[in-house]
């Protein structure tokens, strides 16, 4: 008697499978952790989602590559309500505010940012990831999604806030290379 008679041609092992099914939940458990924005901004800091930026007199613009312009503040540093920030960097792609991208330093200010994003756009989930490593909180929205990321080990964290219709705009040029 063989060996082949006892064993199946195609075994298939309980932990295999486990396994698999944790790996591709992976990449999808911060999207699916999200918290509901419920009354959507439609924008951020002072200008709405696809509206030029050239207009406002606060802003100037530090580098441009085709139909890529970054603008930043020209006095001062950003805040968010009474939060000063290190700095903040809003993107536009063929005139179309984007995205907009502070960075901060200090779990003090990183507390205050997510105080400050819960009172405006509701109480986040937990976090994915460790304090160690780093925590993310998301908020999405219809038009809007945020998403607050702070490194513990390196004291710093990052504020990123973009257009859920017009950010596929700037992946798609720089996927493509046409920045």
């Amino acid at each position: 008697m063989s060996l082949q008679t006892f064993v199946r041609p195609y075994p298939t092992n309980s932990l295999r499978i486990l396994f698999i099914v944790c790996f591709c939940q992976f990449p999808w458990t911060p999207a699916l952790s999200a918290t509901p924005i419920e009354n959507d901004p439609k924008g951020f800091f002072g200008s709405f989602w696809g509206h030029s930026l050239r207009e406002r007199s606060d802003l100037k613009q530090i580098d441009s590559l085709n139909s890529l312009q970054i603008y930043t503040i020209k006095l001062g540093a950003p805040q968010l309500g009474s939060i000063e920030l290190e700095s903040v960097k809003l993107y536009t792609i063929d005139g179309k505010y984007v995205r907009a991208l502070f960075h901060y330093e200090g779990e003090a200010t990183h507390h205050s940012l997510l105080q400050y994003l819960g009172n405006e756009f509701g109480k986040s989930n937990e976090p994915y990831g460790s304090m160690i490593r780093g925590q993310q909180y998301t908020w999405r929205g219809p038009e809007t999604e945020i998403r607050l990321t702070y490194h513990g080990f390196r004291d710093r964290g990052i504020l990123a806030v973009e257009s859920r219709v017009y950010a596929p705009l700037l992946l798609d040029s720089l996927s493509s290379g046409t920045l």
